[in-house]
């Protein structure tokens, strides 16, 4: 067994000497701007923890793993990563340390050079940039940094020239981050949001998807943009072959995936899609306030700059004229580099093998269940890591009471009669059962 903790007071895992003023004035030439680049701050808090799972370690075993490295107490089951993921411990202390040595460096920065103070939105960070795209199969210049995906989304939308009548065509069940950009467009521009009836679609699995958005294609399409993975339900669409729909009718295609990353392979160039936003504070349990814009290179010219500052005009950089928001914190970026790593150390596919097994679980028990009714989709082809469901004889609230006193956090959807549940990789098989036989009863009463 491979699954160990490093003594967080091993000399190892110290950070190395800061490099003070007098350092940096002894420094010339393209030494100086080297020090810029790659400052010793948040430099070791990079380093995700001491959980270190092996290749042949046990499923069980790692997530047991997994789930020790949350702050919070060990008799609460977490099931709300679709709203907010819980940072593991490495995470928190890669943010937390990269901030104060931020505060404690900050007159040790070298202003004088090319490079600059410790900023996020005037910084190219090509170092978390080709990290990230590394995760997502993308190149560096065709990623940038955000704040989440709603922030990617309205710079898709707002970036984009319109005519009247022009028509993003898009799903009933998106989340307000997604539709509301192209809907303020509608309403300043005179183009037109469609809006598929998702529910139907689904009813005839993946292929039926595909031909309520061939159907609803016409001349006018200028955008196709839906979720890979619903919020609301948490369907899993055919995000690779509706961006081949798109492809093929030379149609801007656009995924959000914030209820993706982290909880599912993705690979960009495989979706080939022209755009993907998504929020790596939800499944890839990066800090709150992480973004990621992709944006295909040869695509991008066609977008303006929205939010701009000193490189709102340089297309040189790729996609690095959409990072110009100005100041933020760089201990974000120090987090979400962490976040990258806790995710590579367990592995994506293992991840998602796991959310899935922890699905069917759910999903199979609750059919057994009388007064359930299960709003995600039935097939397992549309099946992701987080299931709606609620009981006819209770409301929303009180379902999710009911499993908060047995300290299971899930999320009810407003006054409908559901909640959502998020099974993610720091909740166990006897996490699902234990909620089961909750509903089970409540179900009876």
């Amino acid at each position: 067994m491979t699954l160990r903790r490093v003594d967080e007071s091993d000399s190892s895992q110290s950070s190395p000497q800061t490099i003070r003023r007098r350092n940096f004035l002894a420094l010339s030439g393209s030494a100086v701007l080297l020090a810029a680049t790659h400052p010793s701050l948040g430099k070791d808090s990079e380093s995700a923890s001491g959980f270190m799972p092996g290749p042949d370690d046990p499923d069980a075993e790692v997530f047991a793993a997994a789930r020790r490295e949350l702050l919070f107490s060990p008799n609460i089951t977490y099931c709300n990563t679709g709203t907010l993921g819980a940072m593991p411990r490495g995470v928190l202390n890669a943010q937390t340390e990269g901030l104060r040595r931020l505060e404690a460096e900050l007159p040790d920065w070298p202003y004088y050079t090319p490079i600059g103070a410790p900023l996020t939105g005037y910084q190219k960070r090509e170092d978390i940039r080709k990290d990230v795209g590394d995760f997502i199969g993308a190149q560096m210049d065709e990623i940038a940094l955000t704040q989440n995906a709603t922030m990617g989304m309205n710079f898709l939308a707002n970036g984009m020239s319109y005519k009247p009548g022009d028509e993003i065509l898009t799903t009933d069940q998106e989340h307000g981050g997604g539709v509301g950009p192209f809907k303020l467009m509608a309403k300043r521009y005179g183009a037109v949001v469609k809006e598929i009836d998702l529910d139907a679609a689904v009813a005839n699995g993946h292929e039926g998807i595909l031909e309520v958005f061939e159907d609803a294609i016409t001349p006018r399409t200028k955008v196709i943009m839906f979720s890979q993975v619903t919020s609301g339900f948490g369907y899993k669409l055919p995000a690779k072959e509706l961006c081949a729909l798109a492809n093929s009718k030379g149609i801007f295609s656009i995924v959000d995936g914030a209820q993706v990353v982290g909880q599912l392979p993705v690979n960009v160039k495989e979706l080939d899609c022209d755009a993907y936003v998504t929020s790596p504070h939800k499944w890839l349990l990066a800090p709150k306030g992480t973004g990621i814009l992709f944006i295909k290179r040869e695509r991008q010219d066609e977008i303006w700059t929205t939010l701009g500052s000193y490189n709102y005009d340089n297309y040189e950089d790729g996609a690095f004229r959409f990072m110009q928001y100005g100041t933020g914190s760089p201990a974000l970026i120090y987090g979400l580099k962490a976040a990258l790593e806790f995710n590579r150390k367990i592995g994506i596919e293992r991840i998602a093998r796991w959310n899935l097994a922890l699905t069917r679980q759910l999903q199979e028990g609750l059919r057994t269940i009388p007064n359930v009714r299960i709003y995600s989709g039935r097939r397992p082809e549309l099946w992701a890591g987080a299931t709606t469901f609620g009981l006819e004889n209770k409301s929303a609230a009180e379902l999710q009471d009911a499993l908060w006193a047995a300290k299971i956090r899930v999320r009810a959807q407003g006054k409908n009669k559901r909640v959502r549940l998020s099974a993610h990789l720091y909740v166990s098989p006897a996490d699902i059962a234990r909620t089961l036989d909750i509903v089970q009863t409540l179900a009876r009463t």
